[in-house]
């Protein structure tokens, strides 16, 4: 939480730049780069540093592409790390399974690729969330309300005379953050939904 309201204050910014990296999508000048990601993710950082808050690689860009494209996300987060060092690394996997996978994943995002946070389902509860949420010196970024068309078809459920997504928040808040360490993923697509949440989760940071 320090780091964020650092870089926060530094840059007066709270922006995230998604390094989504579509090879298919590079320009032509850095297509025949041996590192493409690399180079397109470098231009791109070089050009915001002073303006974001944190930069947010989706993983699934670099996963497409095998070994390569595993390497090139390494090879971006080293040099986020090493060259802007105060900016947020928020790695997005949307990762969730039972606690002995929770622990390769935790591994595999915060000590290898020494991201500062990573996006979470929440569907398998705290238990098995346990190897993120104690990482005290790391962020977990709770999805809450979605912004895809669909998200209305679970997260809109009604519980208890409650929101799935209510339900969520106030496990996050109530429950879940006994490290100071949660953020939610809040879609600014439904604008209503989350005042409704900010109104549950005072001052906890979101992820739109």
């Amino acid at each position: 939480m320090e780091k964020i309201k650092n870089i926060i204050a530094k840059n007066d910014s709270l922006v995230c730049v998604g390094l989504d990296t579509d090879i298919t999508k590079i320009p032509p000048h850095l297509k025949d780069k041996e590192f493409a990601q690399f180079e397109f993710n470098k231009d791109i950082i070089d050009a915001t540093a002073d303006l974001v808050c944190a930069y947010k690689p989706n993983t699934a860009f670099y996963e497409a592409q095998g070994e390569q494209g595993i390497k090139e996300l390494k090879m971006t987060c080293d040099y986020l790390k090493e060259k802007y060092p105060d900016v947020l690394l928020i790695l997005d996997a949307k990762r969730a399974d039972i606690g002995n996978t929770n622990n390769g994943y935790v591994k595999f995002a915060f000590d290898y690729l020494q991201s500062d946070m990573i996006t979470l389902h929440p569907y398998l509860g705290q238990e098995a969330l346990a190897p993120f949420l104690d990482r005290a010196d790391k962020g977990s970024v709770i999805l809450c309300r979605t912004s895809n068309i669909g998200a209305g078809e679970f997260q809109d459920l009604r519980i208890n005379n409650k929101s799935l997504f209510e339900v969520v928040a106030e496990k996050v808040v109530k429950l879940w953050n006994i490290n100071n360490n949660c953020l939610l993923v809040v879609g600014a697509t439904y604008p209503e939904e989350m005042e409704f949440i900010r109104s549950k989760t005072d001052s906890m940071f979101f992820l739109e």
